[in-house]
């Protein structure tokens, strides 16, 4: 089987060359690349996936400026056949065992994606995985419903099932004969539209608890968050998405790992060892020695 993977790319060429710069470390066959961003950074991402392809089969596709997330990887999902692809945005790094994670779709027919948590560069750690609960048919929130089953594949731990999982990880091509991403969405909101798709169907979602994918998401790029956190690009995706679903709010509870700083991780000080502690232990030792004398 081939090793197949798409990526979504918009600006910010630096990183996207570290993302395909790893992906074909790994051992990728091949990297699908759909690009809807600005004309004037078109050709660098070009050229990057023309260096890339002097390692394995690389091409890029480029779509109308903001064309979509959802679009763009429907355009490239169409073009696999492979039983199974990866599939990331263009800042996120992936180690080069990756691949072996792939058997872990023998453990169930219906199991739509395995994907990964991720770090970033700030270290903060997250799994967006959780489960759907509808409150008073109006209000979508997280929950995480037990018990969950564990399966170890190649020293890969992943958990499921679960109704939503990261997106970056891998997908079986066969759940995208029946779901595909609304491309009504430019970005935001695509990816708990799917999971609300898929919730009555048999397909389920698995995610890796002991391997993060590394994030490279530049919060100090400013002319990238004021496209990727766009007021009026989210305003219409989750207004469209409250239409369709007929809700009313979105509100964030409970996943697997929420959000996680380890600058914020703080523990109270504690005496561990000290001199009290151990001195009447052998004194007590030294006293039943004596007694048994």
């Amino acid at each position: 089987m081939k090793k197949v993977a798409i990526v979504k790319a918009f600006m910010r060429p630096r990183i996207f060359k570290s993302c395909i710069e790893h992906l074909a470390a790994s051992g990728a066959d091949t990297i699908l690349v759909a690009y809807d961003g600005p004309a004037n950074l078109w050709d660098e991402h070009r050229q990057i996936v023309f260096e890339a392809n002097q390692i394995c089969d690389a091409e890029i596709f480029r779509f109308p400026y903001d064309y979509g997330l959802s679009a763009c990887r429907n355009a490239l999902i169409k073009l696999i056949s492979e039983q199974v692809f990866l599939m990331l945005d263009d800042d996120v790094l992936v180690p080069n065992n990756i691949w072996a994670a792939i058997p872990i779709f023998k453990v169930d027919q219906y199991l739509a994606a395995a994907t990964f948590g991720w770090l970033e560069e700030s270290l903060i750690y997250a799994i967006d995985a959780w489960d759907i609960e509808i409150k008073n048919n109006k209000i979508l929130t997280k929950t995480v419903r037990w018990p969950k089953f564990r399966q170890a594949i190649n020293g890969f731990i992943f958990i499921y099932p679960f109704d939503f999982v990261p997106n970056q990880g891998f997908w079986r091509r066969k759940f995208f004969d029946e779901f595909q991403w609304d491309e009504h969405y430019i970005i935001d909101a695509e990816h708990e539209d799917l999971a609300l798709q898929a919730r009555p169907s048999r397909w389920k979602f698995a995610v890796c608890t002991n391997l993060f994918l590394l994030h490279l998401h530049d919060r100090s790029d400013i002319q990238y968050h004021n496209q990727r956190f766009s007021k009026e690009k989210m305003a219409r995706s989750w207004l469209y998405f409250f239409h369709k679903w007929n809700l009313e709010a979105y509100e964030d509870a409970d996943a697997l790992l929420p959000s996680l700083p380890l600058s914020l991780l703080k523990t109270q000080p504690n005496i561990r060892e000290s001199i009290e502690k151990w001195t009447p232990v052998l004194n007590s030792s030294a006293e039943t020695r004596t007694s048994k004398k």
